[in-house]
């Protein structure tokens, strides 16, 4: 009966050491599509939360005016207006919330050097899982940021995905750390990312034009 109830053991501790090395392997694949630029990856690699965040995303890119657009995060308001800036609208009018996720990836990032080292020095750990759900730390360099940032993973259809959304506040505070560390506001970080040396040569509307809504 002992030997049983360990081998019982060791099976269920096997198991969910493998499961840890899926979310891992999860997470890794996202940052590797993620400098790649590789948006049909990301999309693949992430949640049901995260693709439906871009359904809702994609309404406030059609809708918003400018003064509801002052009353987001600043990470909403950038990738809002950059959405705008580098995308046709009429293509935005009939494009797909995946779609629209996938091009955000793909043609509204960027990546330089500072980004792709940055990106490859993160990474999880501690590591919980409880039924489909999982949560595990976040670190930079092997050290883990504290307070802890608890990132989110789902199982879904058999396979582990990234959930984008768990990392909002996180980016958000670094974004609003660049305003503080240079004596920016909201709108000065805009306009510096708007100049030419960040998304100049990919947009085709200039920050004065895409203040107001596409579909009124």
């Amino acid at each position: 009966m002992r030997k049983i109830s360990i081998l019982a053991l060791s099976i269920i501790l096997f198991g969910c050491n493998n499961e840890k090395e899926e979310i891992i392997n999860t997470f890794n694949n996202f940052n590797k599509a993620n400098i790649e630029l590789n948006g049909e990856k990301i999309y693949e690699l992430t949640d049901s939360e995260t693709h439906n965040y871009y359904r809702s995303f994609l309404s406030k890119i059609l809708k918003l005016d400018s003064i509801a657009i002052t009353e987001l995060n600043l990470t909403e308001k950038l990738n809002l207006l950059s959405t705008r800036a580098i995308i046709e609208d009429s293509e935005l009018k009939k494009i797909s919330p995946k779609d629209l996720m996938i091009k955000i990836y793909t043609e509204i990032s960027s990546m330089d050097t500072v980004r792709i080292n940055a990106i490859k020095t993160t990474g999880i750990t501690n590591i919980r899982i409880e039924n489909e759900q999982a949560k595990c730390d976040f670190t930079i360099n092997g050290e883990t940021l504290s307070p802890n940032v608890n990132l989110k993973f789902s199982k879904e259809n058999g396979k582990w995905k990234y959930n984008v959304i768990s990392m909002a506040d996180y980016t958000e505070k670094q974004l609003n750390n660049v305003c503080e560390y240079h004596g920016f506001n909201h709108m000065d970080l805009i306009e510096w990312t708007f100049s030419a040396s960040n998304i100049g040569n990919k947009k085709i509307k200039e920050l004065n034009d895409i203040w107001n809504p596409i579909i009124k």
